[in-house]
């Protein structure tokens, strides 16, 4: 399938004449290939943001707009991901969550996930076609795409680069913003700020894994993939992969400190964590009916957009549904297989494949969040000040789970040692505990107290790329410095060298003038004795 040539021709009118955008709306491509609904989703409201303020926005995915935006025009890709987890080398994500994969997995993903996205016709026929131009492009590089900056090239356009979490390591370096290791844990651990002499050993030794194995292997296969599957005119002329990476205009970062633990950024890094927290629509009736007779309170449970029970170990979900059932409150339960609760006689669990979320956690009788932690949960969380009972599986979450129990806002079950009477009674602690309630109200009233409105400062970052076309004055300095120079070795092998010179200088001054003591002694002697024989 093509694209239509009807669409090139009215994309084209809408877009005008190539070249900056000053004066008129701007061309935006958002590259956004990969099929991760949650990372597509919780952006869209920057690109929408765009689109309302009459710039022009091409957005490339598998999740087309549910009905016609304003300015906004999709380029539809096929969604691949159960094909894609079927392609895993690891068959399991939830049950392989090891050093190993902390260590290749992103990798592995990189190399199995982008290539049959890059290799569908749909995406080949926007690669190579040459009637459409555009004065800035977004798209998801640091999350294992790396070879779609090669679009910053075919357009001459600047990039911004949008991240679903904190910097992973290649980013902060790619960027000139390295993570401070002795503070700053990365997300493959469950890590706090605080963190003890072999966790600290853990985290050096990963962040400097991934940079220098990114950079003697990794990103040279990227490069290769890239060469291979983007043929237009100009290609030919493609730098390295990582002089383009070098030279990303901007970062987006879906992080907020009210969520995490604060790091320092230099002004290439925007967070704009929380854009999606927001006073909740109206309840259907029924849900609203169900919240509101909940005298006892209603504990909300999901596990995201894409995990679901049937993928964890059937003793994980028997320990769950065991211990939502003997609590007295109300459960609405967030799953793909209703049928499930059949082989169980609870009647306080309420379950259904999808819920507003939002609108349940603002509802007052909302009294707990059972939550695999996925940033997106935690955010909406934390912005309606309900606490968590926390049962991460992997990624980032272990690492989100953590953050929750180290600020006190709710407690953390393994997920490979749960059983029902751990889970009853970290439920029962959180509830009946009001420190958790005061807590994540605290921790709600920092995500909310800010100068600016979140989004706003989002597209104000964007359109400034815009203006000063491609910022190239955010790019820190440090981006042009050798790997010791850095690191500031070449000036502590002066400074070591100095010493040496002043030490060795100053040893051999000592040795003159003891040899000068001594050899005035021994001439003094020796005149006495001369003396005395006289």
């Amino acid at each position: 399938m093509t694209i239509p040539k009807l669409l090139i021709f009215l994309t084209v009118m809408a877009f005008g004449e190539a070249g900056p955008c000053s004066g008129r709306p701007c061309n935006i491509l958002v590259m956004l290939p990969m099929p991760a609904y949650s990372h597509t989703n919780n952006f869209m409201p920057i690109f929408r943001e765009l689109a309302a303020r009459g710039h022009n926005v091409t957005i490339v995915s598998p999740f087309p707009q549910k009905k016609p935006t304003p300015n906004i025009t999709d380029i539809v890709l096929p969604n691949l991901l159960d094909k894609l987890m079927a392609q895993s080398p690891v068959q399991n994500w939830a049950d392989d969550d090891n050093f190993f994969n902390k260590m290749f997995g992103l990798w592995m993903f990189a190399s199995f996930g982008l290539i049959p996205v890059l290799e569908t016709e749909e995406l080949q026929n926007f690669i190579m076609e040459t009637n459409l131009q555009f004065d800035l492009v977004i798209t998801e590089t640091w999350f294992v795409q790396f070879p779609l900056i090669a679009f910053g090239h075919k357009y001459n356009a600047p990039v911004v680069a949008i991240s679903p979490s904190i910097l992973f390591p290649i980013a902060a370096e790619f960027t000139g913003n390295d993570i401070p290791v002795s503070y700053a844990p990365l997300t493959m651990f469950a890590f706090n700020d605080r963190m003890s002499f072999l966790e600290r050993a853990q985290n050096m030794f990963l962040y400097y894994w991934e940079i220098y194995s990114g950079k003697l292997y990794f990103l040279k296969q990227q490069d290769s993939i890239m060469r291979k599957y983007f043929k237009y005119p100009g290609s030919e002329n493609l730098p390295y992969i990582t002089d383009m990476l070098q030279n990303i205009s901007l970062t987006l970062v879906d992080h907020h400190f009210a969520l995490g633990y604060p790091r320092p950024h230099h002004k290439n890094i925007v967070e704009f964590g929380g854009i999606n927290a927001h006073a909740p629509e109206k309840l259907p009736a029924d849900l609203q009916k169900i919240m509101d007779s909940a005298k006892d309170g209603i504990i909300y449970v999901s596990f995201g957009s894409y995990f679901r029970l049937s993928m964890l170990k059937p003793f994980v979900g028997d320990a769950i549904i065991n211990a939502l059932g003997e609590t007295k409150r109300k459960v609405l339960f967030k799953l793909d297989n209703e049928t499930i609760l059949e082989n169980y006689n609870f009647k306080n669990i309420e379950a259904r494949k999808w819920f507003p979320q939002a609108s349940i956690l603002a509802h007052p009788n909302c009294k707990l969040f059972i939550t695999h932690a996925g940033i997106h949960g935690l955010t909406e969380g934390v912005y309606h000040a309900v606490p968590f009972v926390a049962i991460p599986i992997l990624a980032d979450q272990k690492f989100n789970a953590k953050f929750i129990e180290t600020v006190g806002i709710g407690k953390v079950i393994d997920k490979d040692t749960i059983t029902a009477e751990k889970l009853s009674n970290a439920i029962n602690i959180v509830l009946n505990d009001p420190s958790y309630r005061e807590k994540v109200k605290e921790r709600s009233a920092i995500l909310k107290d800010q100068p600016i409105d979140r989004l706003e400062n989002a597209i104000y970052w964007i359109e400034y790329v815009i203006r000063h076309k491609g910022a190239p004055h955010l790019r820190p300095a440090v981006l042009d410095l050798y790997w010791y120079q850095r690191l500031m070795l070449d000036v502590i092998a002066f400074y070591l060298l100095l010493i040496f010179l002043i030490v060795y200088i100053l040893v051999k001054i000592i040795r003159l003038f003891f040899k000068l003591i001594t050899w005035m002694c021994c001439s003094k002697v020796s005149k006495n004795k001369k003396s005395k024989k006289e």
